[in-house]
């Protein structure tokens, strides 16, 4: 690791090249073939078109982008806490800095919820904005930077800088915060949560350009124009009887020569175009579990019974508390650790990042446990009591609902 970060930002935007700030994929141009060689670019090392394909789907797919931020504010909504890393004053010290350092940090909320965007892309970088005016190293801003800014190294996992020339520089750990989160084993291309949307995602894109094209014409009658026997096709009494057709569809009236006909065909029976729905539906339960493990509590099922969406809800916070638990390595290391180092020195001890994640708790079962407990001659503190119902202690003159 550098002794001292370098000089930043260091992987700021370009005018020209690989780390503009306009995207370079367009979703309404792509197709299945050109979906996949912008995947098979990412296992060669090139990001850029993987990860702007993934940004445009986030985009693009409100089902989807409501998932993931789901998944994401799982863990960015939970409060954490900075732990010592023993009973020595030098760890109380390294942590009350952290704390100190941590807190004035602007924005750091948003930041941890741009970490966050490891999980279905695979990895999130930010960039460290150090202060070094004070007496102290300190990260003043931490500054998200797009994927598809970087690219990988030959051995799959090595993130480097894009630079105009087509190569990549090599990053300063002291300058980035690099997050991964692997969906899969496998090299970082790979590991991305959003490769297993990809397929669902184009068949909603393309079943969607269907599904308005059909609503364009849902409920209109086919209109055929009979022209009179030996008139010819490009005769103007032709054009009149065409633009006599297309009225029809559109005014719902027209003026024919005597001897012309136009016919309109009754279509009831031909469906409302289920299959459309269909596809669709199908493609948002496929991305709906890939997001969050389930379908029940996302509104992706009907029905269901109470059993089954508690087990439901508990994969969705198994999938919290990993997410939390690969954030906490993440900060403790790439975060932590570099604060500690630069402002007292390689030996002080890092403290450890933690996530607080409370279990849910039936309210009804915990008083009817009290209950028995007390019953049964078990001393409780009414204290204890108050602060686990979130109840105020009652103060002198309160008037009181039941008790003594």
């Amino acid at each position: 690791m550098s002794e001292q970060p370098d000089v930043g930002p260091v992987a700021g935007p370009q005018k020209f090249g690989p780390r503009t700030v306009v995207g370079h994929v367009d979703i309404d141009t792509l197709s299945p073939r050109r979906i996949k060689n912008m995947l098979l670019e990412a296992e060669s090392g090139e990001l850029a078109s993987q990860a702007a394909l993934f940004e445009k789907m986030e985009e693009k797919d409100g089902e989807l982008d409501a998932h993931l931020r789901t998944r994401k504010s799982g863990v960015s909504s939970l409060n954490w806490v900075l732990l010592p890393a023993g009973q020595s004053q030098q760890a109380g010290q390294a942590a009350s800095l952290c704390r100190e350092v941590v807190g004035s940090i602007a924005g750091f909320k948003q930041a941890v919820f741009d970490l966050l965007d490891a999980v279905p892309k695979g990895l999130s970088i930010l960039e460290i904005q150090w202060e070094t005016a004070a007496r102290r190293w300190r990260p003043e801003r931490l500054l998200w930077r797009p994927q598809r800014w970087f690219r990988l190294a030959e051995d799959g996992e090595t993130l480097l800088l894009s630079r105009r020339d087509g190569g990549g520089s090599e990053l300063n750990p002291l300058n980035f915060i690099v997050h991964r989160v692997k969906a899969r084993s496998g090299f970082s291309a790979r590991t991305g949560l959003l490769r297993s949307c990809v397929r669902a995602f184009i068949v909603r894109h393309l079943s969607w350009k269907d599904w308005m094209a059909f609503a364009e014409v849902y409920g209109m009658p086919p209109r055929i124009g009979r022209l009179r026997e030996g008139v010819p096709w490009d005769s103007d009494e032709a054009r009149q009887l065409w633009e006599a057709v297309r009225a029809l569809g559109m005014d719902a009236a027209a003026v024919v020569r005597e001897g012309n006909q136009i016919e309109v065909l009754d279509t009831r029976s031909g469906g409302e175009g289920e299959i459309f729905q269909h596809i669709l539906e199908r493609a948002g339960r496929e991305m709906t579990l890939a997001v969050l493990g389930q379908t029940l509590t996302s509104g992706g099922e009907q029905g269901g019974s109470y059993a089954l969406g508690r087990v439901h809800d508990l994969v969705r916070r198994d999938l919290v508390q990993s997410d939390a638990l690969a954030l906490e390595e993440t900060l403790t290391r790439q975060l932590l650790e570099p604060i500690v180092r630069l402002n007292l020195g390689p030996s002080a001890p890092t403290p450890r990042w933690h996530f607080v994640m409370e279990d849910p708790q039936d309210i009804s079962k915990l008083a009817g446990t009290i209950k028995t407990l007390a019953e049964a001659g078990l001393a409780i503190p009414s204290k204890w009591v108050y602060e686990r119902f979130g109840i105020p202690e009652p103060g002198t003159g309160d008037e009181l609902l039941g008790g003594r």
